[in-house]
């Protein structure tokens, strides 16, 4: 087996790791057209709602969610690719690729997305590494 961290199919983010770099005209918005599920908190909602109809886009059945179109995009997502809240998006939009796992009595650990083709960067450095942690625990809190 392979350990060398940079490798393509690796879904484990550690330093080393190429690092994420938006290909938005590259790959079609597969973030936003996958099935995805993104719950929203009501802070959330508020940013949203200063920028679009909540009405609109919200799906408040079980949890405050993201709503999907027909073709499972999501709601936000415009015609030519791009989100219609890009400067308000929720927290799981702004940290994809990535996510946070965290399993008892283990390190939380970094995953992304090996769908999304945006791993073309510089190897991450232990420094970028630590801030990604951070800011994965901020928002899973």
């Amino acid at each position: 087996m392979n350990e060398d961290p940079r490798q393509g199919d690796d879904p484990v983010v550690r330093p080393g790791t190429l690092s994420f770099q938006c290909l938005a005209e590259e790959c079609g918005a597969m973030c936003c057209r996958n099935p995805y599920r993104v719950d929203l908190g009501e802070n959330e909602v508020n940013r949203l709602a200063g920028e679009v109809d909540v009405s609109e886009v919200l799906d408040e059945r079980a949890s405050m969610v993201l709503m999907r179109q027909i073709d499972d995009s999501c709601a936000l997502l415009r015609d030519d690719l791009r989100c219609d809240a890009y400067e308000v998006r929720p927290d799981g939009c702004r940290d994809y690729p990535f996510r946070l796992e965290v399993e008892e009595g283990l390190s939380p650990r970094v995953v992304r997305d090996l769908a999304c083709p945006g791993f073309v960067g510089p190897p991450m450095t232990e420094s970028e590494y630590r801030t990604l942690v951070e800011q994965l625990t901020r928002c899973a809190r």
